[in-house]
C-alpha cells in the first residue's frame, strides 16, 4: 500500500532513507529556499523536482502531509 495516491492516480511511497536528518530538519527552516524544499520532497517521494513543481496545490499539500505522517510513525523494528 502506498503512502499517497496523487490526483492522477500515481502511487507514491515516502522513503525516509532517501533524505538525511539535516535535510528533514531544514524543511522547517524559514531560511530554506523553495528549490531546496522541492528537492528534499522529490528525493523522499522518488520524484524529480520538476514533477513536484508540476503538482497541483492539493497534491503538493498531500505530499507534504504524507512525508510528515511517515516521519512521525514509530519504527516497526527498532533494532
Amino acid at each position: 500500500m502506498s503512502d499517497l495516491t496523487l490526483a492522477d492516480g500515481r502511487e507514491i511511497d515516502i522513503d525516509l532513507e532517501a533524505i538525511t536528518i539535516k535535510e528533514y530538519r531544514e524543511l522547517f527552516s524559514p531560511k530554506q529556499s523553495a528549490a531546496d524544499e522541492t528537492a528534499v520532497l522529490a528525493k523522499a517521494a522518488g520524484m524529480t523536482s520538476e514533477e513536484v513543481e508540476g503538482l497541483s496545490m492539493l497534491d503538493y499539500k498531500r505530499l507534504l502531509r504524507a512525508l510528515l505522517e511517515v516521519a512521525r510513525q514509530p519504527l516497526a523494528d527498532p533494532t
